[in-house]
Formats: structure tokens, sequence, C-alpha cells
């Protein structure tokens, strides 16, 4: 009883979102954690680049879960996320916003988090799950 009505508060709740023109956010959030390596030097101020940690459960722009190795490169980040206390060497977290059917921006960091300098990255092959 307590599932079914579980079940049709979340049917209701997309129901008066679908209603009010507001749909469900497309593609995927990862959380991912690297070292700044270089800041902002476009015009906008909104690229810059970082050396990551893997992302094992990555899906490609195929559908699949490939996983992403860590690498260095760079990075759309979002116009409301403010880059002023961040350094080139910093350990941060990001939020990856990945959605490959927008028409620009379909990899965008819409978060982001200093960590502690001494933090420990880990920079290696992915390890995607169910693949040995």
């Amino acid at each position: 009883m307590r599932e079914a009505l579980k079940s049709s508060l979340i049917l209701v709740c997309l129901a008066v979102l679908l209603a009010a023109g507001c749909r469900p956010p497309r593609g995927q959030n990862y959380t991912v954690r690297a070292e700044v390596v270089e800041l902002p030097s476009d015009a906008n101020g909104h690229l810059f680049v970082l050396h990551h940690e893997a992302v094992d459960g990555f899906v490609t722009r195929d559908g699949k879960v490939e996983g992403m190795d860590s690498m260095t490169m760079p990075f759309l980040v979002a116009k409301n996320i403010p880059l002023t206390e961040i350094r080139p060497g910093d350990k941060v977290e990001v939020l990856l916003h990945v959605d490959w059917q927008a028409a620009d921006r379909a990899v965008e960091i819409i978060g982001l988090r200093k960590h502690s300098p001494d933090l420990h990255l880990e920079f290696r092959a992915a390890r995607p799950p169910g693949k040995p």
C-alpha cells in the first residue's frame, strides 16, 4: 500500500511539472575530483583546464557506459559558477553535466567546490561497471 501511494505521488508531481511546462532535466550529472591546471583565458572567462580523475560510469554519446580515463582537458563552466577564488594547482570537486542532445554546451561544469590542498587524487584508467 505504501509503495502504491509513493508511486501515485511521484506521478502526480510529474503531471504537475509537465502541465506547468517544466520538463525533467535531460542528461546526466557526474561528480568529478580534479586539479586545476589552467584558469580561463577565453573572452567570456568560462573555459578552464582540469586534470581530472577517472569517471567510471561515464556514458558516451551513443549511450554506452564506457567510462572516461583520467586526463587533462578543458571544460566549459556555467556562467553562474564563480572562479575568483580558484588558482592553478587547487584541488576541486566539480559537478559535470552531460547532455548529448544539447545544441551547445553538451558538457558543462554546473557546480564547483574547492578541496583541501592535501587531498590525494588518483589518476588512472576508467573501470566501467560490469567490465573486467
